[in-house]
C-alpha cells in the first residue's frame, strides 16, 4: 500500500490564528492539520505528503513580508512549516505569483522539497526552482523492486491573464499538451505510476486531466472544494477509475488516498484505492514545533496589524453585499474613483466621467460561515483592510463604452440563479460563482431582472438561450448609450484579467496602471478621512418579480430586515444563517422609487 496525503490552498494559514479578527480559528491552520498528518504517517507503509498550490499568499503573517520591504526573515513562514512537516513535493497556484517572480523564487529556494509544474514556465534566472516533474522511489517490505512514482503539476493556463504585473518572460501553457509531454517523458524514465498535482477544480480536472493516458492519481485545488465530502467516509475507487481528491482550503482538511498494488512481471499495478477527507477536530492541538518556529513571525504580525488607521461611525460588513447596496463596497469604489481622477488630471482623459468597480471578497461560500467582512463601529485597524480588500492588486483605469459596461454588469448579474415569476424558496445564488465575481458600479443606477436567464457562466463564457438582466441603466439620471465613453477605475485583477466574452471592438482599453496597491490607496483614504461616516447610496436593485422570493446564506451575525423584505429562516448545519428575500417589491422600501428590494440603507 502507498498512502498519499494532500493539503491545498493553505493561503499562508501556517498557524491556527485569525489575524483579521485577533483570535484563534477552531479548525483551520496547518499547525492544527499537523497532528492528522503525523498520525497518518505513522504506518509501516510508504507515505507521501503533497500540496497543490496557493500556499504563499492569503494571511498577514506571510503577506506583510512582501508588502513591507523592511520586514526580513530568513525563511518564509509557510516554507518553515512545510519543511517541518516533511512535504515530498508541491505545485504552484495562481496566488503564489501575486507578489512577483522574485518573491516566489526566494520562497521556493528555502524549501527542502521540490516544486513541480508541467505548464508554468519561469524565466531563466529562476527556472531551476521549478521542475517539470520529479521521480520518487519508495520501497515495500518484502519486495526487491521499488515503486517509481512520477510527480508533475499544473495550474490553469488562464493564470497569466488573471495575474497582473507579472514578468512577461513567464509563460503558462495549456494544461493537456503540457501534461502529456511530461507524462511521456516520465514513462520513458520508467515510472510505475503518475501523480498530477493540479491547481485546478473538479470540472477542469475531469475535462482536461483525467482523460489523459497515463494519469493514475489527481490531487486538485484552486476552487476550495471538498472531494470526496467528509461525510462520505471511506470512498473506494476501482480501476479503471482515476482517484481525484481536492482537500478544501486554509488548513482545515487533510485528504488521504491509500493505493493498493499488485506486482507481476517486474511491474507495479494499482488494483484499487480508498479515499477519505479528514477534517481537523475543533481546537485540535497545534504542532508545538511549528508554533515555536513561527513565534517571532506571529508576535510581529499581531503587533503590526493592530495599527489604528481611523474611525468609522457605523459597522462595515458584507452580510448582504450580494443582495443589496453595501457601504463597504461603496467606500472602496469611492476610494478608487478619487484616486483615478487625481491621476488623470491634465491628461486627455480628464474630461470623461470616472466610474469605479468593486466586489466583495468575503461572502462565505466554500470558505465557510465565518468568512464575511465585519468591522464594528469604532477604530479601523490595519487588519481590517483584509476584510474589505484582501489582494495585492494595483489600481488601474480602463477606457470603456456604455455597451461594454452593460456586458460587464451582465457578467456580474449572472451570479444569481433564474427566479421565475411565482417561484418561492429557490436558492438565489449560483454556487458555481464565487462572490468576488459580483461587481458593482455605484456611480450608475440599474435594475437586475432575475426572471431572465443568466448571460454568462462562471468562466465568463456566453450561454445559449441567455437573457438580458440589466435594464434602466443610467448615469446621473440619464440613460447610458452604447457609444458613451467612461473611465472605469478597477483593480489590476479586473483590468488585466479575463473579461466577459464581448465583441473585440467593445473590449475596454487599459489607459492607466497607477502602480499603487489598492490596499495602500484604501489605507491612505481612511487615514486622511480620520472618521468615516458611511451612508449607503441607492444604485442597483432587483427588478420586481411578481409573487417571488428566494433564499440565500449569510453570517449568523446578520439580522433580519423585515421592513426591507429579508427574514431569517433557519441556521444551517454549516453554521450559516439562511435568509428569505422577497423579490416581488414592497412599497415601503427606501432607495430607488419603485420596485423590489433596494435595501439602500444597509451597511
Amino acid at each position: 500500500m502507498l498512502r498519499i496525503l494532500q493539503t491545498t490552498d493553505l493561503h499562508a494559514h501556517a498557524l491556527a490564528f485569525d489575524y483579521n479578527n485577533n483570535n484563534f480559528f477552531a479548525r483551520r491552520g496547518l499547525s492544527r492539520s499537523a497532528l492528522q498528518i503525523e498520525n497518518a504517517k505513522a504506518i509501516d507503509q510508504p507515505c507521501l505528503l503533497f500540496d497543490t498550490g496557493d500556499f504563499l499568499q492569503g494571511s498577514p503573517i506571510a503577506d506583510r513580508l512582501a508588502q513591507e520591504p523592511e520586514t526580513h526573515h530568513d525563511t518564509h513562514p509557510m516554507i518553515t512549516a512545510m519543511n517541518l512537516l516533511g512535504y515530498d513535493a508541491a505545485t504552484i497556484g495562481n496566488h503564489d505569483l501575486d507578489f512577483g517572480i522574485d518573491h516566489l523564487a526566494a520562497s521556493l529556494s528555502q524549501a527542502n522539497f521540490p516544486f513541480v509544474s508541467a505548464n508554468l514556465l519561469l524565466p531563466p534566472h529562476v527556472a531551476s526552482q521549478l521542475k517539470r516533474y520529479v521521480i520518487l522511489e519508495r520501497a515495500f517490505v518484502g519486495y526487491d523492486t521499488p515503486l517509481r512514482i512520477g510527480v508533475t503539476g499544473c495550474l490553469p493556463s488562464i493564470t497569466l491573464k488573471d495575474a497582473a504585473g507579472l514578468d512577461p518572460s513567464i509563460a503558462c501553457e495549456p494544461i493537456a499538451p503540457a501534461l502529456s509531454r511530461a507524462i511521456a517523458d516520465m514513462k520513458r524514465e520508467g515510472v510505475d505510476i503518475v501523480i498530477v498535482l493540479a491547481h485546478c477544480g473538479r470540472e477542469a480536472i475531469e475535462a482536461e486531466i483525467t482523460p489523459l493516458h497515463g494519469v493514475d492519481v489527481v490531487l486538485g485545488g484552486h476552487t476550495h472544494e471538498l472531494l470526496p465530502a467528509p461525510k462520505q467516509g471511506v470512498v473506494e475507487v476501482s480501476q479503471p477509475q482515476t482517484p481525484v481528491m481536492i482537500s478544501g482550503a486554509l488548513g482545515e482538511y487533510v485528504g488521504q488516498i491509500d493505493l493498493m498494488f499488485s506486482q507481476g512481471d517486474d511491474a507495479w499495478r494499482i488494483e484499487s484505492a480508498e479515499m477519505q477527507m479528514k477534517q481537523n477536530a475543533p481546537k485540535a492541538p497545534e504542532s508545538v514545533e511549528i508554533v515555536d518556529a513561527l513565534a517571532q513571525d506571529h508576535d510581529e504580525t499581531v503587533l503590526a496589524v493592530a495599527k489604528p488607521l481611523g474611525q468609522t461611525t457605523s459597522q462595515i460588513d458584507s452580510f448582504f453585499a450580494l443582495v443589496a447596496n453595501n457601504s463597504g463596497l461603496q467606500l472602496l469604489a469611492e476610494t478608487f474613483e478619487n484616486a483615478v481622477k487625481a491621476k488623470l488630471e491634465d491628461t486627455r482623459w480628464s474630461h470623461l466621467p470616472v466610474l469605479s468597480v468593486a466586489a466583495p471578497v468575503r461572502t462565505g461560500g466554500l470558505n465557510g460561515a465565518t468568512h464575511f467582512c465585519h468591522i464594528p463601529a469604532g477604530t479601523i485597524r490595519l487588519r481590517d483592510l483584509d476584510k474589505i480588500y484582501s489582494f495585492p492588486d494595483t489600481l488601474c483605469a480602463l477606457l470603456i463604452t456604455g455597451k461594454a459596461l452593460r456586458v460587464w454588469l451582465e457578467m456580474s448579474a449572472s451570479i444569481f440563479n433564474q427566479i421565475p415569476i411565482g417561484s418561492q424558496g429557490q436558492a438565489l445564488l449560483n454556487p458555481s460563482f464565487p462572490g468576488y465575481l459580483f461587481d458593482v458600479i455605484p456611480q450608475l443606477t440599474y435594475e437586475i431582472d432575475l426572471s431572465k436567464p443568466a448571460l454568462f457562466n462562471e468562466r465568463r463564457e456566453r450561454l445559449k438561450n441567455s437573457g438580458r438582466r440589466i435594464s434602466a441603466l443610467t448615469y446621473q439620471g440619464k440613460p447610458v448609450a452604447d457609444d458613451t465613453l467612461f473611465v472605469l477605475a478597477a483593480s489590476s485583477f479586473r483590468a488585466r484579467g479575463v473579461l466577459p466574452e464581448m465583441d473585440e471592438a467593445d473590449v475596454p482599453r487599459l489607459i492607466l496602471d497607477t502602480g499603487q496597491s489598492c490596499r495602500s490607496i484604501l489605507s491612505s483614504y481612511i487615514v486622511n478621512a480620520a472618521t468615516l461616516d458611511l451612508k449607503t447610496k441607492p444604485s442597483w436593485r432587483f427588478k420586481p418579480t411578481p409573487n417571488a422570493s428566494a433564499h440565500f446564506l449569510t453570517s449568523q451575525r446578520a439580522e433580519s430586515k423585515p421592513d426591507c423584505g429579508i427574514e431569517f429562516v433557519r441556521e444551517t448545519s454549516q453554521g450559516f444563517a439562511e435568509m428569505r428575500i422577497c423579490l416581488s417589491g414592497r412599497p415601503n422600501q427606501r432607495g430607488l422609487a419603485s420596485g423590489g428590494p433596494q435595501l439602500a440603507d444597509f451597511a
